[in-house]
């Protein structure tokens, strides 16, 4: 009988750093507390998820008593601990620098005694048995180091469903090189084995999840936070993304990246194969996530048709994507034209005052990078008249 992969589950009310850390060694405790993972003398890489210049309170980043209490835990143990992540904008410092003050990372680095990680030059790291990629371009620093600790916010995701631990880690890919892999990677599914690749090249040794305050809806940047009062820890990435979706209600299996492990025979996807130490699931559990509008957790195989079926099943399709929209909140910043990995976006009237974001739909390719990025949540996830009147149905 196979044995079972641990993930540990503490109840944890709020983000005060007090109560994060002790809520934090409970769910460390089963898996044999930090000691386990951390020596003296090592350096010690924390990846939280730092998409884009938010505030916590936005729920769209690791919050920042997380990462300082993780923080102090190495540092207690005789580590050096080094705050990294790589947002999907430039690797400038002025960039970092703002990134780093807004989602409270600089706070984290100086109640804990951490050091924030500002050279984001990457390593290729092989990949003998990836389902897609067989080199990996990974942030140097993280791959170095003696221990990564990944610590994700558990989150919705467009593309897979929820983010969390597998997903979060894509974010070790250098600034705008993840354009790069969105662009070989189009298709969901393919998209899907590029993140468990990518998980499996990282070599992360702990994966931490902040599940005190998640995101709902449309995530990872534009949903609805949303109280799950919980920290999750384990050694395993898929068997903690199984755990953390059925905290939120929601099948294993509905995340992509789950389901094509689970086909690949690296999981099973189910949770009654995770063994649930520390606090039950039962007593955390509320109202299903919601996921973001028009995601759908598996593809349909294509079947042979006429041409004037392809055609009518071609319309037909359309009016069922949701499509990224730049709304009235653009500010005509640019940057999502400028991470667009398939230049579905152009820039009316310039930049800035007057202009605006204009989305080619029969370009897009759906990674919503774009939703993800915008600084002022100004993209938005539309479906078109028809696809809404179908809706009520």
């Amino acid at each position: 009988m196979p044995v079972r992969e641990r993930v540990s589950l503490a109840r944890c009310a709020g983000y005060d750093l007090e109560e994060v850390e002790a809520s934090l060694r409970a769910a460390l405790a089963p898996l044999g507390g930090i000691e386990a993972f951390v020596r003296p003398g090592q350096r010690v890489v924390l990846k939280p998820n730092l998409l884009r210049p938010a505030s916590p309170d936005a729920a769209a980043t690791t919050h920042p008593a997380v990462v300082a209490a993780v923080a102090r835990l190495v540092v207690a143990a005789g580590a050096e601990a080094l705050i990294l992540d790589s947002s999907g904008g430039p690797n400038s410092t002025a960039y970092l620098t703002m990134v780093h003050r807004t989602t409270g990372m600089t706070w984290a680095a100086e109640a804990s005694g951490a050091r924030l990680v500002a050279d984001l030059h990457a390593t290729q790291v092989p990949l003998a048995k990836g389902l897609i990629l067989h080199r990996v371009d990974l942030v140097r620093e993280a791959i170095e180091a003696d221990v990564l600790i990944n610590l994700p916010k558990l989150k919705t995701h467009g593309l897979t469903g929820l983010t969390v631990a597998v997903k979060n880690l894509f974010g070790l890919v250098p600034g705008v090189a993840k354009v790069g892999y969105h662009g070989r990677m189009q298709e969901p599914e393919a998209f899907a084995k590029g993140l468990l690749d990518v998980s499996l090249a990282s070599g992360a040794a702990l994966h931490i999840v902040d599940a005190v305050v998640g995101m709902e809806g449309n995530g990872p940047s534009a949903g609805t936070p949303r109280e799950v009062g919980a920290i999750l820890a384990g050694h395993s990435a898929l068997a903690v993304d199984v755990a953390a979706a059925a905290l939120v209600g929601r099948d294993p299996l509905d995340v992509r990246t789950t389901r094509i492990a689970a086909e690949a025979g690296l999981c099973s996807g189910r949770i009654e194969d995770v063994e649930i130490a520390g606090d039950s699931l039962e007593g955390l559990q509320g109202a299903p996530f919601r996921l973001p509008e028009g995601y759908a957790p598996e593809g349909h195989a294509p079947q042979r048709q006429s041409l004037f079926g392809r055609i009518a099943t071609g319309w037909f399709s359309r009016q069922l994507l949701v499509t990224p929209q730049a709304g009235e909140r653009c500010t005509g910043c640019g940057l999502c034209a400028r991470h667009c990995p398939v230049d579905a976006i152009t820039m009316e009237n310039g930049r800035g005052v007057g202009a605006r974001a204009r989305m080619d739909a029969a370009r897009c390719i759906r990674c919503y990078c774009c939703h993800e990025l915008c600084p002022a949540l100004a993209v938005e996830l539309r479906k078109p008249v028809v696809g809404r009147l179908l809706g009520r149905f």
